[in-house]
């Protein structure tokens, strides 16, 4: 490989890997505002429900109140998880949410509040799980996150595009930083083999 095909491998790979870093830091820092806005509704919610007791919990009756909330809309569904695993919902509700033993655990109050991604029904969601005041029982909220995964993918095929992009611009830099700089070694070399053929 010559001088000049290595100076310019050596700047386009400069250049490339700090490119593809900040397209990279660029994701994350996005990927987190977006996910730490959902955390944030999904912990708001859960500390604004409505619980009460409105029969034996024992018998496994009902304990939840309130409107349900479909899925598909931006204040997502709410359930009550028992530390045997079952899941309490609402009368009106058609979607459960996952009973893991950690959410066992939050309802011994053996943890406390956690944030996990879900799949339910396909639906790519953001379930946070809180111990309820009721010892044996969680208080599980969910949310979609179909919106912020699309915006997610954007940004993904937005700085894919950018880092190709400065990918060739760094190859065509780092042609011309090693003309540039190799320019008068070839003078010199000229000059040398000038010099050896007229001996001036």
């Amino acid at each position: 490989m010559t001088v000049t095909k290595r100076l310019t491998l050596a700047v386009a790979l400069a250049v490339a890997v700090a490119v593809a870093g900040a397209s990279a830091l660029t994701y994350v820092l996005v990927r987190n505002e977006l996910r730490g806005e959902v955390d944030e509704a999904l912990r708001e919610r859960v500390q604004t429900v409505r619980l009460r007791v409105v029969g034996n919990i024992v018998t496994g009756e009902r304990i939840l109140v309130g409107a349900p909330d479909p899925l598909g809309e931006a204040q997502g569904v709410t359930q009550v998880a028992t530390a045997a695993g079952d899941a309490i919902t609402l009368p009106e509700a058609t979607v459960e949410l996952p009973v893991t033993e950690k959410t066992r655990q939050a309802a011994r109050r053996e943890i406390g509040a956690y944030f996990s991604d879900e799949t339910v029904r396909g639906r790519h969601v953001r379930v946070y799980t809180a111990p309820a005041r009721r010892l044996g029982y969680a208080l599980q909220h969910a949310r979609p996150l179909d919106e912020v995964d699309a915006v997610l993918a954007r940004i993904r095929t937005l700085l894919l595009l950018i880092t190709a992009g400065g990918i060739g611009l760094a190859v065509l830099l780092g042609l011309g930083v090693a003309r540039a700089v190799l320019a008068p070694v070839r003078r010199l070399t000229v000059a040398a083999e000038e010099v050896t053929e007229t001996r001036d």
